[in-house]
């Protein structure tokens, strides 16, 4: 019965990463309603000292965080027979991205300047850290699915990929520019969420039909 569980955990967990991803994505929308006439120029800002959105932003990155790591294992089981050591590298770095970028943006603060005081300074590495790793595990994959064969993916990958990185360097430059550098922070984002989203949407749906009905017997 555990063993059964486990695997229907595992079926199931993608459902968990595409919640993930579409709560990051809904999160400037949402907390854009309560932030009217603040100056936002970076996600970030939402979870800046004296901002209304300040706890909620932390309540909201840290579900987020933990739910991108309990939503990997459908993604270990799809890219293990690929390459097993490369699908728990895989896996490794999306949970970095997950603590990195989430987590510790629930944990610590920024006050408007990455390097303003310590907690500005751990806040911007984890989401240096977490992103990177993010965009390292997005090229893996695409690796993987190049050599699987699975060349649709591979080339809607690689131009999301390409998109992301040019936005996010782009981004580190024009952030005294709000408006342009929120707008490229979110490009270079939703640009490295398509590969989790596409193959939870897609295969994840697809592989649990076909689950649902072997488990039926019909």
């Amino acid at each position: 019965m555990t063993k059964k569980a486990i695997q229907i955990y595992i079926n199931f967990s993608f459902i968990l990463m595409i919640l993930a991803i579409c709560r990051e994505i809904s999160l400037p929308a949402i907390l854009g309603i309560f932030t009217t006439g603040k100056h936002v120029a970076l996600l970030s800002d939402f979870g800046a000292p004296g901002m209304p959105t300040r706890h909620l932003f932390k309540q909201w990155e840290l579900i987020d965080g933990i739910l991108f790591i309990l939503g990997t294992p459908f993604y270990y089981q799809y890219l293990k027979p690929i390459n097993k050591k490369n699908a728990k590298l895989f896996v490794s770095l999306v949970v970095i991205y997950g603590i990195g970028d989430c987590i510790f943006s629930a944990l610590f603060d920024y006050s408007g300047s990455y390097f303003a005081n310590w907690h500005s300074c751990l806040h911007a590495f984890g989401s240096l850290v977490g992103c990177g790793s993010l965009f390292i595990a997005n090229c893996l994959l695409i690796l993987l699915l190049l050599f699987d064969n699975q060349l649709q993916f591979v080339k809607l990958f690689a131009g999301t990929q390409l998109i992301s990185i040019i936005a996010c360097v782009l981004c580190l430059f024009l952030e005294s520019y709000p408006l342009i550098a929120s707008t490229l922070q979110i490009i270079g984002l939703y640009g490295l969420y398509i590969p989790l989203l596409v193959l939870g949407l897609f295969v994840g749906f697809k592989n649990l039909k076909i689950w649902v009905l072997r488990e039926l017997k019909l």
